[in-house]
């Protein structure tokens, strides 16, 4: 009996674990094989081994270490964009007087417009419309304040900018929905006690609101960052990695390397890279927060 109650979540599991085994585990192993081989894309049979020669050339290359540099600055801008303009939003929709009312369901769904466009979609039209220098919108509000226009994606200077800004706006809801979610099941009663005891905003919420969210503010950051990290879909929408490789992440390398030069053993290099990156942050994301539920 105790083997039988030990195998039986396995049987619901199996068929998903399997499903994602073919799917993701195979292209995966496909990724590092091919990272330690000269192989392009017309010939992926015949490629030679080559050991570690991509990693090495790769990592020598002043190009590839320009990528990570923007793919830092893009990572890290548009978690912090999303997790902070999403829990602020909360805060407000969660409030007392607000929370529950017709005016929180309108702003919840207006606000959800972002997350549910697909990210070439965002990608083109804030291209096209919100970003453009001659008609844009952010354009016509500069010029509304007085303001000069700025060549938002044609500038090295501010086209990485506008990236952070548009994807951080599109992971945004993400962190509204899970915050908004969690902030609702603070009782009423204790904010009002803490009220009562004279504490201020920033008490209350340092205090009171964030160790009872820490856990999903932590979450939020943590799928935000890995999903930022290998964004493609926006940039390319926006830029296409330009102008000047200004906005060219390491996804839009991969594409570079792998589609458009052929060159599939570097590519899959990046990938790998990618890969070892992302496993890093999220390993040390748990160990991190494991450790701060077992110092409770």
């Amino acid at each position: 009996m105790a083997t039988q109650r030990y195998f039986r979540p396995w049987y619901f599991i199996f068929p998903g674990a399997a499903l994602g085994l073919i799917t993701l585990g195979y292209p995966i192993f496909q990724a590092i094989y091919h990272s330690f081989h000269a192989v392009t894309m017309r010939r992926l049979g015949d490629g030679v081994f080559v050991g570690l020669d991509n990693f090495a050339q790769l990592f020598g290359d002043h190009l590839f270490m320009r990528s990570i540099v923007a793919t830092v600055h893009f990572t890290l801008g548009s978690t912090l964009l999303a997790v902070g303009f999403g829990l602020f939003i909360a805060s407000v929709m969660s409030s007392r007087g607000i929370r529950g009312t017709a005016l929180a369901r309108f702003f919840m769904a207006f606000f959800l417009i972002p997350f549910v466009t697909t990210q070439v979609v965002t990608g083109i039209l804030g291209r096209l419309y919100v970003w453009q220098t001659s008609y844009g919108l952010v354009n016509f509000l500069l010029e509304t304040v007085g303001l000069e226009r700025v060549r938002w994606l044609t500038s090295m200077d501010h086209a990485m900018t506008a990236t952070v800004i548009t994807n951080g706006w599109r992971m945004a809801p993400l962190a509204l929905l899970i915050f908004y979610a969690a902030l609702a099941t603070i009782p009423d009663e204790i904010v009002e006690s803490a009220e009562v005891d004279g504490a201020s905003f920033l008490t209350l919420w340092f205090r009171i609101k964030y160790p009872m969210i820490r856990f999903h503010l932590g979450f939020v950051s943590l799928i935000i960052l890995t999903s930022a990290f290998r964004e493609f879909d926006v940039i390319y929408g926006l830029t296409g990695g330009g102008p000047g490789r200004s906005t060219e992440v390491l996804s839009i390398l991969v594409y570079r390397l792998g589609v458009t030069q052929g060159n599939m053993g570097m590519a899959n290099a990046v990938s790998v890279t990618m890969l070892v990156i992302v496993s890093v942050i999220t390993i040390a994301a748990v160990k991190i927060g494991k450790l701060g539920a077992m110092s409770e």
